[in-house]
């Protein structure tokens, strides 16, 4: 079991991921939505206080040696980065996920989450918050991680914005996306009336 920790006081926003089995390995990969090549930062892990000086975007292995909850980030000079990955991790679903933008896109020197997965439980309250933070998203799947400009257009008016996940959609995957974009597509309905169905680029599973 872990001790308990102290922690500096930083300006970051983390999910706190639990690894539910004894020594599970981690992949770590990289989404470099940016024209920088030469990408250079520091990977971390919170609780272990592992630091790993990364000099490119190559897919790199890390060990979480035990059950416990772990936060994980990236930090560049040049770069802004978000940083996401399963509530829980396994030997199944293990991959931490680093998307790199251009600072300009997010605020100087801060680390992100893309966030959790709007749930059924999910009260109007905790949505009307989610909406006030800029973390509501559609969740669709695809073999790149490009964004469309028209979504870029479509978040400034509705504020809603898109996550885009690996092409291969399992079933829990695909149920939990669709729940995820009904959710969203509802609270929408309430707020904006159906009009900005006509606007959405592209529909996400769920929606139609």
């Amino acid at each position: 079991m872990i001790k308990s920790l102290l922690y500096l006081l930083l300006s970051f926003s983390f999910i706190v991921s639990h690894a539910t089995e004894k020594e599970i390995l981690a992949t770590v990969v990289f989404e470099n939505l940016t024209a920088h090549t030469n990408i250079e930062g520091e990977f971390f892990v919170m609780e272990t206080n592992q630091r790993i000086k990364v000099s490119g975007t190559q897919s790199f292995q890390i060990t979480l040696p035990e059950k416990g909850k772990y936060q994980f980030g990236f930090t560049s000079n040049e770069l802004a980065a978000y940083t996401y990955y399963p509530s829980k991790i396994t030997k199944q679903k293990n991959t931490i996920t680093v998307r790199l933008m251009e600072k300009g896109e997010q605020n100087e020197g801060s680390i992100n989450v893309i966030p959790a997965v709007v749930e059924s439980h999910t009260t109007d309250e905790d949505i009307d918050q989610l909406f006030e933070k800029g973390d509501l998203n559609f969740i669709i799947h695809g073999i790149d991680n490009s964004i469309p400009k028209e979504f870029v257009k479509f978040e400034e008016k509705y504020g809603v914005g898109l996550v885009k996940e690996n092409c291969v959609v399992d079933p829990l995957s695909y149920k939990r996306a669709t729940e995820n974009n009904q959710i969203i597509s509802d609270y929408l309905n309430k707020k904006y009336g159906k009009n900005w169905l006509n606007e959405l680029p592209a529909k996400p599973f769920g929606i139609k």
